[in-house]
């Protein structure tokens, strides 16, 4: 875990010293053109694989994990065709409906990024399965610093929005080929195991992933999204760049060290498994503990001095995200601790609730902005409910996390 979160740390300071820069380059319309681009990207990016990925850490032996990559990369290639001509077809209308006519001209990067980010996440399992936590970390920051260097560069050339479109897609796949070096060596050691009849046993042993995993991972990554398209639908793209550099904020801490902790906890757990479920339960629990512990403080901070920084670190151009960044970081705290915890369902085969789950968040945030629009409610008050909303959702997705630990071992 150390070893993740000093690599992802580093990449994410690097981040947030980039960020200072970035909001006097580009306007809130360019980051609103961003917001909605990432929340596309995102959306599409785990489909690809059908989370086949999320297994590979689980089989016993190299040469079963192996036919889940050629699994993987075989419905990526499929997949991304489609999205392809989809994309092709549909992308006048779909950018229109979210106001961000200006990312038209650049549709075809949302398949470069969906591609870049679906092949850093399949030799990212991999690596995590070798517990290659190093090639991993370095990664982090190697991407994180290529991408804020993209996006200042083109910035200064006046390349706007494109320079933070081109930086995005280097930040999230960029290391897609250093990782690859670090890999490549077990990858084709083990590539002589790959059987059309054993990619074809794994993808059926697996098939949990496939069919609660998918539209489990596409409404978590939806909800996580959803305050930035619903705000592209009910208000236009200035307001949507405020709010993408609020949850950019409020969202450092669960990037910083929440999604690290959580794979790492999930490669150690994931060797526990069900034969020491409660040496399960304990280690997430001391996960718990210790991120509470490093979460209240800055939740704290950004709640009640929200507004007056933003200005001075920002620009004076957004101060609207800092009101938004107060109303966000009550929730934020309690996600921050659910990324680790989401991880058990994977391990102890809970797809089922975990797809419940999320697609309770989904209603409750649709259901959030649904009023929002019926009672016409400014975009400060939608964020302060929403916040609230989701507040009580992961906190009660935590203590199920924790109750959905068997007791005793499988036999």
């Amino acid at each position: 875990m150390a070893t993740l979160a000093l690599g992802s740390g580093l990449a994410r300071l690097i981040g947030i010293a980039s960020i200072p820069i970035l909001t006097r380059l580009y306007s809130p319309e360019d980051f609103g053109v961003l917001a909605v681009f990432t929340a596309i990207v995102s959306l599409l990016a785990p489909i690809v694989t059908l989370r086949y990925v999320l297994a590979m850490p689980l089989p016993r032996r190299d040469g079963v994990a192996i036919n889940l990559v050629a699994l993987s990369l075989l419905l990526m290639a499929c997949f991304t065709g489609v999205m392809a001509i989809a994309l092709w077809w549909l992308a006048p209308a779909l950018l229109g409906l979210f106001s961000v006519e200006a990312l038209l001209p650049w549709w075809w990067l949302i398949l470069v990024g969906v591609a870049a980010a679906a092949a850093y996440e399949l030799l990212t399992y991999w690596a995590m399965r070798e517990r290659n936590y190093k090639a991993i970390a370095t990664t982090n920051v190697w991407q994180s610093a290529a991408g804020s260097v993209v996006k200042i560069g083109l910035g200064l050339l006046a390349l706007k929005p494109a320079g933070l479109l081109f930086g995005q897609v280097v930040a999230q796949g960029g290391g897609v080929t250093f990782l690859w070096r670090s890999v490549a060596k077990s990858l084709r050691a083990n590539w002589k195991y790959v059987r059309p009849s054993i990619m074809r046993k794994v993808a059926w042993r697996y098939r949990g992933f496939a069919q609660y995993r998918v539209p489990s991972q596409f409404l978590l990554v939806f909800s996580s999204q959803a305050p930035l398209l619903f705000m592209a639908l009910l208000f236009d793209a200035d307001t949507t760049g405020q709010l993408a550099l609020a949850i950019m904020a409020v969202t450092l801490p669960v990037a910083l060290l929440g999604q690290t902790t959580a794979k790492a906890f999930y490669a150690e757990a994931s060797k526990l498994s069900s034969k020491q479920p409660r040496a399960v339960r304990a280690m997430l629990l001391e996960v718990l503990k210790r991120l509470a512990v490093l979460a209240v403080a800055p939740a704290l901070l950004l709640m009640i001095f929200g507004a007056e920084l933003f200005p001075l670190v920002f620009g004076g151009n957004w101060g609207l995200a800092g009101v938004f960044a107060s109303s966000l970081a009550m929730f934020m705290f309690f996600q921050f601790l659910q990324t680790p915890a989401a991880h058990v369902f994977y391990i102890f085969d809970g797809q089922r609730p975990l797809l419940f789950l999320n697609l309770q968040r989904t209603v409750l945030i649709a259901g959030t902005f649904g009023v929002t629009h019926l009672l016409q409610l400014s975009a400060v008050t939608a964020m302060w409910c929403y916040s609230l909303v989701l507040a009580v959702h992961y906190a009660l997705s935590i203590v199920y996390a924790v109750r959905i630990i068997p007791n005793e071992p499988e036999i």
